[in-house]
């Protein structure tokens, strides 16, 4: 074989592996934004503290001891989107979900309301149903009412809560699903009367999501996990 056709049959080799590498190329870089889409546009759910995970429900013990626990509430049923009796008012909450919220606040009770300062957004439903879990303990706070239209609610928890105070929060489902978003988790509507546990220890700059607990599921960790058996510090 002449030299000159070695020399045109590594050429052809050559074009060939190129012709084969250029897709594969492509293919690869498909792949690798895919992935990264998926990483950046299908953001974490919230864990579910019904799972019952020791090493969670630790955290969250560890955390309402301290002082270091921030707690958001989603308001009881609201009327004007429900055929159930009102409770007072349409703009309020139902009557049947009153039972709802008094074993909620009874869960609260259990976990000791010593250390906790408890706000809630003015609007009827929040307000009617920080009067079934807390009675008179909680106060009106217009950031959680505002929260609803501006990405406030990050700021207004870092500059209200105190070191040692647990910070308890009665707001609307718009609020809780923009705050899940600004700390980088799915925003998928809360049900009624669910319950999001984050903490916030000195030096980090955001709070830390625990998980959340849907109304009906505080029952599952009465006595397997030993939640709500949190002596209070004195």
């Amino acid at each position: 074989m002449s030299q000159g056709n070695k020399l045109s049959d590594e050429k052809v080799v050559e074009m060939n592996v190129k012709r084969y590498l250029l897709p594969l190329s492509f293919v690869l870089l498909l792949i690798a934004a895919v992935v990264l889409a998926v990483v950046v546009f299908d953001p974490p759910e919230l864990p579910d503290l019904s799972e019952g995970r020791p090493d969670t429900i630790g955290d969250v013990r560890d955390s309402w001891q301290l002082g270091t626990a921030i707690v958001l509430v989603r308001h009881l049923e609201r009327c004007d989107r429900s055929d159930a009796p009102c409770l007072d008012g349409e703009d309020g909450i139902t009557a049947r979900s009153v039972g709802v919220g008094i074993a909620l606040g009874e869960d609260f009770l259990q976990l000791g309301l010593g250390r906790a300062v408890v706000y809630n957004s003015p609007l009827a439903r929040t307000d009617q149903t920080a009067d079934v879990l807390f009675g008179g303990y909680s106060s009106d706070r217009d950031w959680l009412y505002h929260c609803r239209k501006n990405d406030t609610l990050l700021n207004d928890i870092m500059h209200f809560k105190q070191p040692g105070t647990n910070l308890v929060l009665v707001t609307h489902s718009t609020c809780i699903a923009r705050f899940e978003q600004s700390l980088g988790f799915s925003s998928d509507t809360p049900d009624y009367g669910t319950v999001i546990f984050l903490h916030l220890h000195a030096g980090l700059q955001r709070p830390q999501v625990l998980g959340f607990l849907d109304a009906e599921d505080w029952e599952t960790l009465h006595g397997d996990a030993g939640l709500l058996l949190i002596p209070e510090m004195d």
